[in-house]
């Protein structure tokens, strides 16, 4: 322990005697260990920085992933391959499949996070996610007008770093009477809702807040606390204020269709409302808002958390997703890693940027898809630990585990950017594209929507599209296909590492040995195929596998 001295000092006239002076400093001297002693026993928590590490620690230590030695992770062109579609949208280029595997620091899978989080594919691809997370009506033809709008507004809010929270509060405090003509704002959360105030009351709780209101909009909801009343008092807040005695602006009332029934705005957690002395629309909305970012369930967090963990992992920590209020899902090691993780969320401002770089920077993340029994570098047979599928069943008894990724489908946007990256073509810049007529990419992302990644089986419109479609065909010719077209034009590539080539840019590995002699084994079985038409095949080949349509 430090011990504090003090020079005696010596008295001079007009001062305080030396022993009145000598005591002051024995009591400062005492408050100063003191305040050592309480800094030194203080709980780690309590002014603990949440970063990154911490939340992969966290995430790590609640799924058994901590310990890497019992663990088998994806290899590293898997890696790139998830945290590029997961991050980026889409597939890797080459010259990131070469840098990656090139790479042996230890530090090339954080280097590859920070890259794609901080380049303009991750806000993009993470508009999209939230986008149709909040409206996901603008997936349908009748809405799909209000898509470029939103995503372009959620893109410069993720851009600059906004809090969810802020995000959020921004949405639904729109002042729709305020809007410039032509102007980058949320409109479409309302337009998409027809700003009828039960639509409204239904989207936000269930976008936001992870509720199934919607069930109680004609009786009480079977299966959950919810009743109709309070779906018709939240519904109230999206109404426009009433003039009350004296000119007064008051809370609105809102009537039940085809009844005589109506309610005024209130709480779901029935906390009494003190409202604004000047209320308005807004700030009507604005007391729903600070009721979300306060309820002692912390659901607007949670279901944030949620969301992103089935964006990464392909299943949601609680399912189904629009029902996290249920009571048999507030207990459980899921509902203690959900808790963990949003309270996590909330102490870090609600930072978007920190959470989902600690999520993808866990083990849990890097583990890989393969088969339970795998073949070590002697050649010798290794046994996996139990799937996912037998830990969730005994998730009653036994804590919360993963020990493989999830294979999951690819959205019609990952798959049309993808394409184009295989096929060296720059990306179709929704966000500067002036016309509202649909784009190609909307049109085939349309065409290849999934509405859950883990679940998602190709239809035969979608498997005949992409083996015969008008867009497929031109990327297997040089014409429409960059990749192709430097492959044909570089005689000085020797016809396996032009194979390789294709490989990478479609499946972003090598092509293995095995698959170089059976590809080259059928271009010399056609000899009156060009070379340029063999390695189109070959391109054809590859975007219809099932390694190339999945994220595994």
């Amino acid at each position: 322990m430090t011990t504090f001295k003090f020079k005696p000092l010596s008295h001079s006239p007009g001062l305080p005697s030396p022993r009145t002076l000598f005591s002051v400093q024995r009591i400062i001297g005492t408050s100063l260990l003191f305040l050592v002693a309480t800094l030194a026993f203080a709980p780690t928590g309590f002014a603990t920085e949440i970063t990154p590490r911490s939340i992969s620690r966290l995430i790590d230590e609640r799924l058994g992933t901590d310990n890497q030695t019992q663990l088998q992770f994806a290899t590293d062109a898997e890696f790139l391959r998830r945290v590029s579609l997961d991050l980026g949208g889409r597939i890797p280029t080459i010259v990131e499949v070469y840098d990656f595997l090139e790479n042996t620091s230890e530090s090339r899978r954080s280097e590859a996070i920070t890259r794609l989080m901080n380049s303009g594919v991750y806000y993009r691809n993470m508009a999209t996610f939230w986008r149709r997370s909040w409206v996901p009506q603008a997936d349908t033809p009748e809405f799909d007008s209000v898509t470029s709008n939103f995503e372009r507004w959620l893109m410069h809010r993720l851009q600059q770093k906004t809090p969810y929270d802020e995000i959020v509060t921004e949405i639904l405090t729109l002042d729709q009477a305020a809007i410039v003509p032509e102007s980058t704002t949320p409109v479409g959360f309302y337009d998409a809702n027809l700003s009828k105030p039960e639509n409204l009351a239904a989207s936000s709780t269930r976008a936001f807040l992870g509720i199934n209101l919607d069930c109680a909009q004609c009786h009480d909801h079977p299966f959950s606390r919810w009743t109709r009343e309070q779906f018709w008092q939240t519904a109230a807040f999206f109404a426009p204020p009433v003039m009350g005695k004296g000119d007064r602006p008051q809370p609105p009332e809102v009537q039940i269709p085809d009844t005589k029934l109506a309610y005024k705005p209130a709480l779901l957690s029935k906390t009494k409302i003190k409202w604004p002395q000047q209320l308005d629309s807004v700030s009507l909305r604005l007391v729903l808002v600070d009721w979300m970012k306060t309820n002692q369930e912390q659901l607007l967090a949670k279901n944030a958390v949620n969301r992103l963990w089935a964006h990464f992992f392909g299943e949601a920590i609680i399912e189904p997703m629009d029902d996290l209020s249920r009571d048999e899902f507030q207990s459980g090691s899921h509902a203690q890693l959900l808790n963990e993780l949003s309270q996590t969320f909330i102490d870090s401002g609600y930072d978007l940027q920190t959470l989902v770089e600690g999520i993808v920077s866990s083990n849990a993340y890097r583990l890989s898809s393969s088969p339970q029994s795998i073949t070590d570098a002697k050649g010798s047979t290794q046994k996996q630990n139990p799937s996912t599928e037998n830990d969730s069943k005994a998730d009653s008894v036994a804590s919360f585990h993963i020990t493989k990724a999830t294979v999951r489908g690819l959205t019609g946007e990952q798959i049309y950017d993808s394409l184009q990256t295989a096929a060296g073509l720059a990306p179709e810049r929704n966000d500067v594209r002036g016309s509202n007529d649909r784009s190609q990419r909307e049109e085939f992302s349309a065409q290849f929507y999934i509405e859950r990644a883990h679940s998602a089986e190709r239809s035969i419109a979608q498997s005949l599209t992409l083996m015969n479609g008008g867009f497929i065909n031109e990327l297997t010719a040089p014409e429409g296909n960059r990749v192709l077209a430097s492959l044909v034009s570089s005689p000085f590539m020797t016809p396996a590492e032009q194979i390789d080539t294709v490989f990478i840019a479609v499946l972003g590995r090598h092509a293995q040995p095995a698959e170089q002699q059976a590809v080259q084994r059928s271009f010399k079985s056609h000899p009156d195929t060009s070379h340029s038409q063999h390695l189109g095949n070959l391109f054809w080949a590859l975007i219809n596998s099932s390694e190339f349509n999945t994220n595994h």
